[in-house]
């Protein structure tokens, strides 16, 4: 674990949040240098429960967790401890930054009653700050079928099926990421003083199909960047000998394609009826009709391994990938290069994305245990 200080370096964060927005979004601040104070109630974080477990804790929680330091303070709704309450009023009042969980948070550490003039306050919420839903419970699976989301997925004429991670969590744990340094940028520099900012899963969903529905405001069929996510089946890419890669062809003119085809020995391609159209498609996910003439090109793939296909692709100007399993991916030389996977005291973790080239992020200290370092913050509150 490195030492560097970090971009963020002498800002404190205090988080009061749990499952996967607020937490991966402290987390960030954390790997970008910021000291990082984590609130639990006595029970936990919710998500130290979850399966499967490492050690005393989940995986989940390993991953969400890294870069704080750890208090249990004890402001539930029946059996509050009004010392407690003070001390986390008290820890907001003096931070930079407070990222909270709005449903469910004590009303003596909202926004308004911390008199807090400095504080960039960033309220995670299911919903939004306004509206019939702004007070509502929320979840992962909720924000994704009320964002539509999900209806970009599976095949044609079957039942839509959840991305299979926490999506609406995580793009809205990377919006109030931008939120906040963009909030600390107005106080630092404009001299604004700090403000209240809230994120939604649900808005950060919607930001996220923006590109999608601008194409659905005239749409002539669907066919076209994005559209067509809701009339082709799901891909799942092009089988090598060996493999399965992505690739497309947009970039070759119609010699290119030709000269590909030789390259791959696949003449007997130009037999078929289907041949001048697989010419002009551009496979892959720019291809019209790349499902259609998908049985094509992986009979021409078949005696090639991965890596043969994707040299010839690309000597020819189109693009081609692997496409990975966990087991491949973990073991690309192309995530060796970047540190992408890190080992944080024998837990395999994956590493902060930036890579500033003056003050690096870094993992500096790996998840606390439940209160492990309350002694040492209420010190320093004194």
């Amino acid at each position: 674990m490195s030492s560097s200080a970090g971009p963020l370096a002498g800002y404190r964060v205090v988080e009061i949040a749990e499952g996967v927005a607020g937490p991966y979004t402290a987390m960030s601040l954390g790997d970008a240098g910021a000291d990082v104070v984590k609130i639990e109630q006595p029970n936990g974080d919710r998500s130290r429960g979850w399966t499967p477990a490492l050690d005393d804790d989940s995986a989940a929680w390993h991953a969400l967790n890294r870069n704080k330091r750890g208090i249990v303070l004890n402001f539930g709704d029946h059996d509050a401890d009004p010392t407690d309450l003070d001390i986390a009023r008290r820890l907001l009042q003096q931070a930079d930054v407070a990222v909270v969980d709005k449903v469910g948070l004590p009303p003596e550490l909202a926004w308004d009653a911390l008199d807090a003039d400095q504080l960039v306050y960033c309220a995670l919420s299911g919903w939004g700050p306004r509206g019939p839903w702004a007070d509502r419970e929320a979840s992962e699976l909720a924000a994704q079928l009320a964002a539509e989301t999900v209806l970009s997925l599976g095949s044609p004429g079957d039942p839509p099926v959840r991305l299979g991670t926490d999506v609406g969590s995580m793009y809205a744990a990377n919006y109030a990421i931008q939120g906040i340094c963009a909030a600390l940028y107005a106080r630092d520099v404009g001299g604004r003083g700090g403000q209240r900012l809230e994120v939604s899963l649900f808005g950060s969903l919607l930001a996220m199909r923006s590109t999608l529905w601008v194409a659905l405001s005239k749409p002539d069929e669907w066919w076209g960047f994005t559209l067509d996510s809701y009339v082709k089946p799901p891909d799942h890419g092009y089988q090598c000998a060996d493999l399965s890669i992505y690739f497309a062809l947009a970039r070759m003119d119609v010699d290119d394609v030709e000269q590909l085809i030789d390259d791959l020995e696949m003449g007997w391609v130009r037999e078929d009826a289907r041949f001048d159209l697989l010419l002009r498609d551009g496979a892959g996910g720019a291809g019209r009709h790349a499902h259609e003439l998908k049985h094509l090109w992986e009979q021409g793939f078949a005696k090639w391994s991965a890596d043969e296909v994707i040299e010839k692709v690309e000597r020819r100007g189109g693009w081609a990938f692997h496409m990975h399993d966990y087991k491949r991916l973990a073991a690309d030389p192309q995530v060796a290069a970047i540190s992408a996977i890190v080992d944080v005291e024998g837990v395999r973790q994956v590493a902060p994305p930036w890579d500033f080239e003056s003050t690096p992020a870094a993992i500096r200290r790996p998840p606390p245990a439940l209160g492990q370092h309350t002694a040492e913050i209420l010190a320093e509150l004194a």
